[in-house]
């Protein structure tokens, strides 16, 4: 009976000590007292040191010269528009990266219960600068075309900041504000510039799979109209070193009956 007293607390101990040093925090297989990378992605590959196998890339912010083309649908409800409580989107988008600058043409059609035709087209230019490691930020401008036919529709021009911040490797913190110039002749409603602010968190859960959530602020051009808030969701899925998929939800926030999703396919050409 002394000896089991004895063997008892012994085996405890034992038993404790090695749970400790077995610890895996990012849970990737290697203990903690071997991994020289203690925050890897869930899922993702590593070496026989814990370490990721590939390098994370935040989706749209590529470096070295690349090619997108991509082709999306999307489908939103708001049923305070009387005849156009629904709309479907089918959009186009070319992007282009280079040495920290990003190149990029959207345009789109949509269609409502009463009418149809060609959204306007967006031309935007971003500069991503890289103040620490983990630290980002881009500054952009662009311009949108009026190829949306309607009387009073005019060029109009926007102001682009953002900033992103990886905490750990796989865990992302973003933020950013536009400021559109309108300038579009008023015809009933008067018209005002629009300010927009976003913030947000994602996560890589492998290296071609990463997810966020964001808050949307954004004004109308129209006086009458009150602000957006919304909540925005984003899931990102790299199918293989060439195509690539999104899929985005958006909510306003105290308006049940207002929200949107798309899809998107895209293809990397280089």
């Amino acid at each position: 009976m002394m000896m089991t007293k004895i063997l008892l607390p012994c085996l405890m101990l034992f038993t404790l000590s090695h749970a400790q040093s077995a610890t895996d925090q990012d849970m990737d297989g290697v203990p903690d007292d071997r991994d020289q990378c203690l925050d890897t992605p869930f899922l993702n590959v590593v070496n026989d040191k814990g370490c990721s196998t590939t390098t994370l890339i935040f989706p749209e912010e590529r470096d070295s010269g690349s090619l997108d083309v991509s082709f999306g649908y999307g489908y939103s409800i708001d049923e305070e528009q009387l005849d156009r409580d629904s709309q479907h989107t089918t959009k186009f988008q070319i992007s282009y990266y280079l040495n920290n600058w990003s190149y990029s043409l959207r345009t789109g059609y949509f269609s409502t219960n009463d009418d149809s035709g060609m959204q306007d087209t967006t031309l935007k230019i971003k500069r991503k600068f890289k103040l620490t490691k983990s630290l980002k930020i881009g500054l952009g401008v662009g311009v949108r075309l009026p190829t949306y036919d309607f009387i009073g529709n005019n060029t109009d021009y926007t102001l682009y900041g953002s900033i992103i911040y990886y905490p750990k490797s796989a865990l992302s913190i973003f933020a950013g504000v536009s400021h559109t110039f309108i300038q579009d002749d008023q015809i009933v409603t008067p018209l005002e510039d629009i300010n927009t602010v976003y913030a947000g968190s994602g996560y890589f859960f492998t290296k071609d799979l990463y997810a966020n959530i964001a808050y949307s602020y954004a004004e109308s051009k129209f006086t009458t109209n009150d602000p957006a808030h919304s909540i925005i969701s984003t899931l990102f899925y790299r199918i293989n070193d060439k195509w690539f998929t999104t899929l985005s939800y958006s909510h306003v926030i105290k308006d049940e009956l207002s929200n949107s999703a798309s899809i998107k396919f895209g293809y990397s050409i280089w």
